[in-house]
């Protein structure tokens, strides 16, 4: 079995999007349609704020895209300089315990590290053992002093008639 990366083009982001979704629901996540499509046309077309994968696996001569990976890249002075933060790694359930994440963690970690990211970090739903215990034995260290928050900042819209 052969697994890669695959970077996904602007015509195959219905396939991503069906991807993510299977995600949400998987993971029991609200999902605004509009605004996740919105944001993967934002991420393929801007390589600066990040990276997607469709996760291609190879088997008797077929392809088939068996799950799909998202990093965005941020900026940290702990780390001195570009991170990557692991938004989305899922694997469809038919394609798991196969050893396919195993296979990829050095493949995504040579891409982040040819954008020049020096850490990359990601959440874990605290109840996943096996998710847990899988980034762990892959270097992966769990900062247990930290509690990461996030506070949703809702876009205003200017009304179109205020003068300058």
């Amino acid at each position: 079995m052969n697994i890669s990366l695959v970077a996904p083009s602007l015509s195959s982001t219905d396939m991503l999007l069906k991807l993510v979704e299977e995600l949400f629901e998987y993971e029991v996540l609200p999902q605004k349609a509009e605004q996740t499509s919105q944001a993967i046309h934002q991420l393929i077309s801007n390589p600066e704020l990040g990276q997607a994968w469709f996760i291609e696996v190879e088997q008797e001569g077929e392809k088939l895209i068996a799950g799909h990976i998202i990093v965005s890249y941020s900026f940290s002075l702990e780390y001195g300089g570009r991170i990557g933060l692991i938004d989305q790694f899922y694997l469809k359930p038919e394609w798991r315990q196969q050893g396919i994440g195993t296979a990829l963690i050095p493949q995504i970690e040579q891409h982040v590290t040819e954008a020049g990211v020096h850490a990359l970090s990601l959440e874990v739903n605290i109840g996943n053992a096996g998710a847990r215990s899988f980034y762990e034995k892959h270097g992966f260290v769990p900062r247990r002093q930290f509690c990461m928050m996030t506070k949703v900042i809702k876009q205003e819209e200017m009304p179109l008639n205020i003068a300058s």
